[in-house]
């Protein structure tokens, strides 16, 4: 199954001791669609929230409210470096979310 992502962020704070992440699958749909957004600890089991015939755009702007909130964008090969099985969690993650669609 291949996976859109539409981003990818990663909130690392040594001094809080925070390791997350947090980013936006695209499901289907052109300008307007269904996209899954997704959160949690690194390694740990993701939470989602399906966010039905949205906008690019405001995707666009949800992910910039949390670059400003520390989540920095990060590249997906990278961070399968620091989270060797990110890749199968999204695909679970985007795999049930189009069942809810």
């Amino acid at each position: 199954m291949s996976v859109e992502y539409t981003f990818i962020g990663w909130c690392r704070d040594e001094e809080s001791n925070a390791d997350k992440v947090w980013g936006i699958i695209k499901l289907n749909g052109g300008q307007c669609g269904n996209y899954v957004s997704f959160w949690g600890r690194r390694g740990k089991k993701l939470q989602t929230k399906l966010h039905k015939d949205e906008y690019y755009w405001d995707m666009e702007r949800m992910a910039e409210k949390k670059q400003s909130k520390g989540y920095n964008s990060i590249d997906k090969d990278k961070l399968d470096t620091v989270y060797p099985e990110f890749q199968a969690d999204l695909e679970k993650t985007a795999f049930w979310n189009m069942f809810r669609v």
